[in-house]
Order: C-alpha cells, then sequence, then structure tokens
C-alpha cells in the first residue's frame, strides 16, 4: 500500500497563476455515486470531462488546510462540498 503524500496549498508548481488564498483542501472520506456519474462512466452523459478524469459530484470529509483568506472553515472541520468549480468531477479523488 502506498502513502500518498497531503497536497500542499502553498505548492504551486503546477500553475503560477493559482490563487489558493480562497480555497479549503479537503481530505475525503466519503464521495456520493450519482445517476450522472454512472452515465459519465459510460459516455453517455451529455458533459464528458476530458479522459482520464476522477469522478464524484459530492464529497465530505476533513478540512486539512485552509487558505489565507477563508474565515468560515478551520482545519478539522467536517464539511460536505458539491464539486461545481471543477466541472461537477473529482469527488472521488483523495483530497479536492
Amino acid at each position: 500500500l502506498d502513502v500518498i503524500p497531503i497536497p500542499n496549498l502553498n505548492d504551486q508548481d503546477d500553475d503560477e497563476d493559482d490563487n489558493f488564498d480562497e480555497t479549503i483542501l479537503i481530505e475525503t472520506s466519503y464521495a456520493g455515486v450519482q445517476y450522472p456519474d454512472a452515465l459519465q462512466a459510460q459516455g453517455l452523459y451529455q458533459i464528458q470531462p476530458p479522459l482520464p478524469y476522477i469522478p464524484g459530484m459530492d464529497v465530505t470529509g476533513v478540512v486539512k488546510q485552509v487558505g489565507s483568506s477563508v474565515t468560515k472553515f478551520k482545519v478539522g472541520d467536517r464539511v460536505m462540498a458539491t464539486m461545481t468549480s471543477f466541472g461537477g468531477n473529482g469527488a472521488m479523488a483523495s483530497f479536492v
């Protein structure tokens, strides 16, 4: 079993334009599976993300990091989220 490192909101190697000040990092506890997820996996949904993609529209978990401008959440909070910012995908990842 491999250990998955916790991503760091301050690590901006991917894109210099990203701003994580208003972002929280959630460690996924549970991800919902909805009818559109099943359709997307079969290539039958009207919106198809580019492959490969991580399915899942809804997620619950624990806040692991908060951006410097975040005031409503703190590390350790239990939260739920809908992945609308990511095209409705990604909730089944280890961290979102």
